[in-house]
């Protein structure tokens, strides 16, 4: 039960983060239901009202992306909680792009490295690897996000982590 729960909350929580951006460089600038929080070096968190309730998430861009000539949509790293439904400090990744079926996305940080599920332009970890994943994140200093496009163009995406620990403490209090 708790797994469809999990999976539920998950599509319905993709379908709300996509509605919410608008192209851009400025992740939230635009969105009529999310105000910035604050920002913390190269993350910025977000709270939106929602008709069912607040959401919270901590964003970031890449800071480098390969190859950089192919045509890709907005690439994101979210990470989000959203109280009603007892979603804590979920891991999503938007990719730019439709995955290949059944591909691995992949997150590495330091010599820790993790796989993610394709979900159409989305990726995410299995919640039981979560703690983990957030606890390398606090500890590093940079993630490189790899994944291959339903066309079998393979992709690297890398992550300045400056400021997510703080942005994970000022995500959760802004959904207290």
């Amino acid at each position: 039960m708790q797994v469809l729960f999990k999976r539920f909350t998950r599509s319905l929580l993709g379908a709300l983060i996509s509605s919410l951006f608008i192209m851009g460089a400025n992740i939230a600038a635009h969105a009529a239901d999310s105000t910035v929080v604050k920002r913390f070096n190269d993350w910025t968190v977000y709270k939106a009202k929602t008709k069912d309730g607040t959401l919270c998430f901590a964003a970031s861009t890449p800071k480098d992306i390969e190859p950089k000539n192919v045509k890709r949509g907005d690439i994101f790293f979210y990470i989000t909680t959203w109280p009603k439904f007892k979603v804590r400090e979920e891991v999503s990744v938007k990719l730019g792009y439709p995955l290949k079926a059944q591909s691995t996305p992949s997150i590495t940080i330091g010599a820790k490295n993790f796989t993610l599920y394709d979900k159409g332009e989305r990726a995410y970890i299995h919640s039981s690897l979560e703690n983990n994943l957030l606890a390398a994140m606090r500890a590093g200093s940079k993630m490189v996000i790899k994944g291959t496009s339903k066309r079998g163009t393979n992709t690297t995406d890398i992550y300045s982590l400056s400021g997510i620990t703080a942005a994970l403490k000022a995500t959760k209090s802004a959904c207290n």
